[in-house]
């Protein structure tokens, strides 16, 4: 595994940015595909979608994969969220980056989100955040930093804009979640300052427990740091964990639904996806989630192992810097050997170590 050389550190520049999250969807299409093939169903003329075939013909030097060794078994798929209102855009920053992994081994759908401050070096780009990697390369520069920086071999991608999570969300009948009432009142307030900018009434959420949150209101929770989540995790570690909240919400809305539901969901989901997975990929992936699928999910990087959780790079950013090489070894046992990260800190200690110059 190739190490990392250390960045210069610089001055402090405060900075305060509002950014919204995407919880992006590729895991809906393989759960799609499943429910096609057990209904007898295939509406392929919905499924009229945005299909990147660039992908399809890069070289795994291309797409920074070195590592052969690591088994068909589990596909790993790029999971991109980008801060774009436009329903045709997929430009900017990944608000969200997630990894999907469909572990035909243990039976598992595993997601690993990413933070998006991560420090990374993006080759002739220098030191940056890695959710900056789609802003100046698209997915071909994201995949390929994902692949370097934890040493995996992701060859697909989707990506999901903004303006359409609060019309998937709706098409589904909402997500069933968790709140505290911090978190609503926080929300309710996302909700009145957002909303109409969001093209959507101002739907509050009435109260505080176990609810089923429209679009809207599962957006502005999602995108919430300025409280804790009910298990005391805050800042952005907080809104990676309400994404994946709302994702396994909405990967268990999907699976209970009818066969009369699918037509609006592909309706609803698929203008606003762009995706590297052909028709015959999505309806490869079916295999991996059939049967009694368990889903899990985590976190890059664990608290434990973060050396400076608001490290400057040189343009003055605040990043999360850690170990990426320690990062890869948790993130391997997690997907690969069904070991999970408390477990793996817990018997090989953590690697604090910085970069090697």
């Amino acid at each position: 595994m190739a190490k990392h050389a250390a960045p210069e550190a610089v001055a402090k520049k405060p900075r305060r940015r509002f950014k919204g999250i995407i919880i992006t969807l590729v895991s809906i299409l393989a759960v799609l595909g499943v429910l096609f093939a057990a209904a007898g169903i295939f509406m392929w003329q919905y499924l009229d979608y945005d299909y990147d075939s660039t992908i399809q013909h890069m070289t795994d030097e291309q797409l920074g994969i070195t590592n052969i060794t690591l088994t068909k078994k589990v596909t790993n798929i790029a999971l991109f969220g980008v801060d774009s209102r436009n329903p045709e855009g997929y430009t900017g920053n990944t608000d969200s980056i997630m990894i999907v992994s469909l572990d035909e081994i243990h039976n598992k759908v595993k997601i690993t989100s990413v933070m998006r401050d991560t420090l990374v070096h993006m080759g002739d780009h220098g030191y940056r955040k890695i959710n900056s990697a789609y802003a100046k390369g698209g997915p071909e520069l994201a995949l390929k930093t994902l692949n370097e920086s934890f040493d995996l071999n992701i060859r697909h991608y989707a990506t999901v804009n903004f303006a359409g999570m609060i019309d998937i969300v709706n098409a589904i009948g909402g997500v069933e979640v968790e709140i505290t009432e911090a978190e609503r009142v926080a929300a309710n307030r996302l909700i009145v300052e957002k909303g109409p900018n969001l093209g959507t009434e101002k739907d509050k959420i009435q109260k505080a427990g176990l609810q089923t949150l429209t679009g809207v209101q599962a957006v502005c929770w999602s995108r919430l740091r300025s409280v804790s989540t009910a298990d005391g995790v805050s800042n952005d570690f907080g809104r990676t964990d309400r994404q994946r909240v709302v994702m396994e919400a909405m990967f268990d809305r999907i699976t209970g639904m009818g066969a009369s539901k699918y037509p609006a969901l592909v309706e609803a989901l698929l203008p606003y996806v762009r995706t590297s997975l052909s028709y015959s990929d999505i309806l490869g992936m079916a295999s991996a989630v059939l049967g009694d699928t368990t889903f899990e999910q985590t976190r890059i990087p664990q608290k434990e192992y973060i050396i400076n959780a608001d490290y400057r790079d040189k343009t003055g950013s605040s990043t999360v810097y850690y170990n990426l090489d320690y990062a890869a070894k948790v993130l391997h046992a997690f997907v690969y050997d069904d070991i999970q990260p408390a477990d793996y800190i817990a018997q090989n200690g953590v690697d604090k170590t910085p970069w090697a110059k």
